[in-house]
């Protein structure tokens, strides 16, 4: 028996013909110019059974979250049809629901309410819901004193208490650290257990392959392949050695464009203009291997006349997880800089295993306390799969040896 059936759904956004990027502005919001019609999902038919784990894969822009908040009611669908058997555990936008004037205890209930879950039963779970999270001695504290972890933990551990049919997942085995992950992974498996169907986004191929039983393989909002998890994963590492997913220019949007409003700020003394990454011959590029020369230039502007300003780079991984954050304080730099210039970040041998990253740059005064022009996860590379079968995100120069005991 299906618990999820869509029926050639597809969604649609209007957006201003001035912001080709896909990206709306206050400017655009308000302007009366035409819109153009863009689909961000199409044609999706797709049936699952209790009990059974559906991965979905796809590089960044394919359409998988938006795929889940339609299938969760976020999202209304602009054609097809979205049928659902049972309750349902969206673990998407986790906390929307959450007071932050209220407590921990007191959002427990609120967001059982909302799910209308029977206050006996959310009764019943309350303490099973705190010793999940590890926040007992938060518990009666307002949440708008947590931390963003500690708001997670609780929205996450609130959420699978409540023994849902259908289970939605959008890359929560990120949140917290590597004990509550593995209690969430191990709860969220025993769902399959007692009959609930899950529904798993992430970019870990790994994980699909440990627990799935199909997989689903988005590409431009369509569905590009839906059957076996070996075929599946395939499927998608042969459409991310293609390309897909990246943009097809890292360079920085015109200053008075707000697109990276959230991302960007500073003081501009030192503005960084454009930022790209090439190889050993100088080639732009955003497709690396493990191994591989990578360079990172980036082009600055500096107004500051007596100064020379802390250059800082950052490598983190798809999860926002930070792996490497080196700064100009770290090595000989000259005292003096020309005025306008290119900073070259180069790393001989990349050691980053396969995966997307987020790449951030930053100009900052002398103290790191003032900064002149911080771009935050601003841009985007690929490494492809190698040769080797190490796990992780870095591969890290080791040896085994043996000796007898």
């Amino acid at each position: 028996m299906a618990s999820i059936i869509i029926s050639s759904v597809g969604i649609k956004f209007l957006l201003s013909r001035d912001d080709e990027t896909g990206k709306s502005t206050l400017k655009s919001f308000f302007s009366k110019s035409k819109k153009r019609e863009f689909w961000a999902l199409r044609d999706i038919n797709l049936e699952t059974k209790k009990g059974e784990i559906l991965g979905i894969l796809g590089s960044n822009g394919a359409g998988k979250s938006t795929l889940l908040k339609i299938i969760a009611g976020i999202f209304p669908a602009t054609e097809g049809k979205v049928k659902l058997e049972g309750t349902i555990a969206p673990l998407i936008e986790l906390g929307a629901a959450f007071n932050p004037e209220l407590t921990g205890a007191e959002n427990i209930y609120l967001t059982g309410s909302i799910y209308r879950v029977p206050r006996a039963v959310i009764r019943e779970n309350f303490n099973r819901i705190v010793d999940f999270s590890g926040l007992r001695k938060f518990i009666f504290t307002p949440i708008k004193n947590y931390s963003s972890g500690m708001f997670i933990r609780l929205a996450f551990s609130t959420i699978i208490f409540f023994k849902p049919d259908i289970v939605l997942i959008d890359e929560v085995f990120s949140v917290g650290d590597e004990v509550f992950q593995q209690k969430s992974f191990e709860k969220i498996i025993s769902f399959r257990k007692e009959g609930a169907t899950i529904v798993l986004v992430t970019h870990d191929s790994n994980l699909i392959k440990q627990i799935c039983d199909r997989v689903l393989v988005m590409s431009e909002g369509k569905m590009s392949f839906l059957g076996g998890v070996e075929e599946g994963v395939d499927h998608y590492h042969r459409l991310i050695r293609e390309g897909e997913g990246l943009e097809s220019d890292s360079r920085l949007p015109k200053p008075e464009t707000p697109e990276l409003e959230s991302q960007r700020w500073g003081n501009k003394q030192v503005e960084l203009v454009e930022v790209s990454f090439v190889d050993e011959e100088g080639k732009e590029k955003k497709f690396f291997q493990t191994g591989d020369y990578f360079e990172a230039r980036i082009r600055y502007v500096s107004r500051l006349k007596d100064e020379t300003p802390v250059f800082g780079v950052a490598i983190s991984t798809i999860y926002k997880l930070l792996i490497y954050g080196p700064n100009t304080l770290e090595m000989e730099f000259p005292a003096k800089i020309p005025e306008q210039g290119m900073l070259r970040f180069i790393i001989p041998s990349l050691p980053l295993l396969e995966g997307d990253y987020l790449f951030s740059v930053a100009a900052y005064d002398r103290l790191l306390k003032t900064a002149y022009d911080h771009h935050e996860m601003a841009y985007h590379f690929r490494v492809g799969k190698g040769t080797g079968r190490e796990f992780g995100s870095v591969r890290i120069k080791s040896r085994w040896a043996v000796q007898r005991d």
